[in-house]
């Protein structure tokens, strides 16, 4: 048993280092970056990505037909969100400050500081637009200081966490359960 769970860890440990892609000062995010040829994949400073969002350089589909791969750089920008499930298929550019939104396919090169969403992703409105609709609707929430960290790489503690609900429940006027 002892030498499963050894080559079960030399095999994590051998596909953590296989994965070699480009990216900012953010080192940690959610999204499942190509495996495949993942050196395509170029992510820049401060991204932040929801769970289940994948990031593709490569396409499969004419392989069981021609034994062929589509592969393009795929270039995503900095300050750039990504939606939870959202895909970025190979060959895109999400430029500088846009938000994909959640389930969002991306097929084709995202402008500057746009918010884009759907499938295929479409656009939507600018990210000021965005801001000023979230705030016209009174559900913007100021995030506690100490989120900042998440730009470092770092994870965020309980308290950080228990910090930030109480601030949305306060300006809710709510009491915690």
């Amino acid at each position: 048993m002892k030498n499963i769970f050894r080559y079960l860890w030399k095999c994590i440990k051998r596909d953590k280092k296989r994965i070699a892609y480009k990216i900012g000062n953010v080192k940690y995010h959610n999204s499942r970056v190509d495996s495949l040829i993942p050196q395509f994949v170029e992510i820049g400073d401060n991204f932040i990505s929801a769970p289940g969002s994948i990031i593709l350089a490569h396409d499969a589909s004419l392989f069981i037909h021609y034994n062929m791969y589509r592969v393009e750089k795929t270039i995503i920008g900095n300050d750039v969100f990504l939606g939870a499930n959202a895909v970025v298929l190979p060959g895109v550019t999400i430029n500088d400050g846009a938000i994909i939104g959640a389930g969002a396919v991306v097929t084709k090169d995202v402008a500057k500081n746009t918010v884009v969403a759907g499938n295929p992703a479409k656009y939507v409105c600018t990210v000021e637009e965005y801001r000023d609709k979230c705030r016209s609707k009174s559900c913007l929430v100021s995030a506690p200081d100490s989120f900042q960290k998440m730009l470092n790489g770092k994870a965020l503690t309980s308290e950080d966490l228990q910090m930030f609900q109480d601030n949305v429940f306060a300006k809710n006027g709510l009491i915690q359960p």
